[in-house]
């Protein structure tokens, strides 16, 4: 594990078996971890906090106790919106500056015992609040694979620490897509279970009818051995050839020509390997996902109103102009709210003749760190309509999904989007497996380990 390529490339299932082996101690996988960290923070800022001392304890002691399971010894990460007995944890803010909870979130703590290592606590968009993890207050998170783009958010400091191989998984939450938009941006896989399956206490709340915990990871077996320790399980049968709904209309309108064309190549690859994948077209709704992001305002502005009375200038430009913005008219919500029954209405009855839906996991690559419009579809639209056009319906219907990474276009990631009906978490892993297993896997970043001066 001496080179940029074979950290990046480490998987937690082989460092699992390594040390259940007995070939690698948690205290020297620890030390690799901290050892990237070093290297390739200067170039990506994708953590917020980095609990050295804390993990090089934590490592020495597992090494003295029986293997609590799989987990044992790993070291991962812990979206800094999720909190963590004794460190800090900011919620990505300068309003939480100093904040240290005395208890772990029920995520956190079921992860602690089954034998993690946390390394640290990683970069998020301010409050979650956003899909770009660019913070005016404590600089932007660098895209793994080019330097200059966005990672993707909110929890895009997991998705570029797990792609740059600084640490072997990560816990991250997801409103809108933000485990699966940084995975799919950043060239690893996010997986969200269904809705309810992981608690959701001691993180802090962007919209609470949304609100998701979901794991990141190099592979999909990764994602399944780290959602293990976080939820109950949730059997199904597994099916022998897996039935694939390949979302086109509303869904296939205003993706990129690359994204386009990798996901095209991908469904071919998966029909000439033998699986069934039949289009499925769900009606349009023009009011989405401007239905989704105007509930998330309503109530994370809720949530934040009294702070941001008190302190407007300890909000970032974005989220501050989210905050003064008029709330929606009663006409406004009840025609945004029908506009989401309709559209997860039409993908629960879709899930009705097969086992998995398909679709992109973002219409675009990477965009530039800065980009606050994009161009889709022949049109400009705010650059968060665009990251979260086609993960955020799965967020309303409450379903499981999972981003994959497929390919490599033009030097950046290209995620593909599964997702199952509800409670049927490991049928959507399954078929992500074949997916996996079917797709060349991305080459690991190069991730320069100068130190560079970080934009803001």
């Amino acid at each position: 594990m001496s080179s940029p390529v074979e950290a990046a490339a480490l998987t937690a299932t082989a460092a699992s078996a390594a040390i259940a082996r007995g070939e690698l101690s948690p205290a020297e996988l620890t030390e690799h971890m901290l050892a990237r960290i070093e290297a390739t923070e200067p170039c990506l800022n994708a953590y917020a906090t980095v609990t050295a001392d804390r993990a090089r304890a934590r490592a020495a002691a597992l090494a003295g106790e029986p293997a609590r399971g799989p987990l044992h010894g790993l070291p991962i990460g812990i979206k800094d919106l999720i909190d963590t007995a004794g460190v800090p944890t900011g919620y990505g803010s300068p309003l939480f500056t100093g904040h240290v909870p005395e208890r772990d979130a029920s995520a956190v703590a079921r992860l602690r015992e089954a034998g993690v290592v946390i390394l640290g606590k990683h970069t998020t968009h301010e409050l979650a609040w956003g899909g770009r993890t660019d913070s005016p207050f404590f600089g932007p998170t660098h895209n793994p694979y080019r330097r200059g783009r966005i990672p993707g958010g909110s929890s895009g400091g997991s998705a570029a620490s797990v792609a740059a191989g600084s640490c072997l998984g990560a816990l991250g939450s997801d409103t809108a897509g933000s485990v699966r938009i940084p995975a799919a941006l950043s060239g690893c896989v996010g997986f969200k279970p269904t809705r309810g399956r992981v608690p959701l206490d001691g993180v802090l709340p962007l919209a609470p009818s949304l609100d998701h915990l979901g794991v990141l990871a190099r592979t999909v077996d990764d994602a399944a051995l780290l959602t293990t320790a976080l939820a109950a399980p949730a059997p199904a049968d597994l099916p022998a050839k897996p039935r694939v709904g390949w979302l086109g209309g509303w869904f296939d309108a205003v993706l990129a020509p690359e994204v386009r064309e990798a996901l095209a190549a991908t469904r071919s690859r998966l029909e000439e390997h033998g699986l069934r994948v039949d289009d499925v077209v769900v009606p349009g709704e023009p009011l989405m996902p401007q239905a989704l992001l105007s509930r998330i305002a309503h109530e994370a502005g809720a949530f934040h109103r009294r702070a941001f009375e008190r302190n407007p200038e300890l909000f970032g430009p974005d989220i501050a102009e989210l905050m003064r913005m008029a709330p929606p008219t009663a006409d406004q919500v009840e025609a945004h709210e029908a506009a989401i029954r309709r559209l997860t209405g039409a993908l629960r009855r879709a899930l009705a003749s097969c086992d998995v839906l398909a679709c992109a996991t973002v219409p675009v690559v990477a965009p530039p760190i800065g980009a606050m419009t994009l161009t889709a579809g022949n049109q400009e639209w705010p650059v968060e309509f665009v990251l979260t056009r086609l993960t955020s319906p799965f967020n309303a219907a409450g379903l499981p999904a999972v981003s994959v990474p497929v390919t490599l276009a033009g030097g950046l990631p290209v995620g593909l989007q599964l997702a199952g009906a509800a409670m049927r978490d490991e049928v959507v892993l399954h078929v992500a497996r074949t997916v996996e297993r079917l797709t060349p896997p991305l080459p690991p970043p190069v991730v320069p380990t100068t130190p560079k001066e970080r934009t803001s």
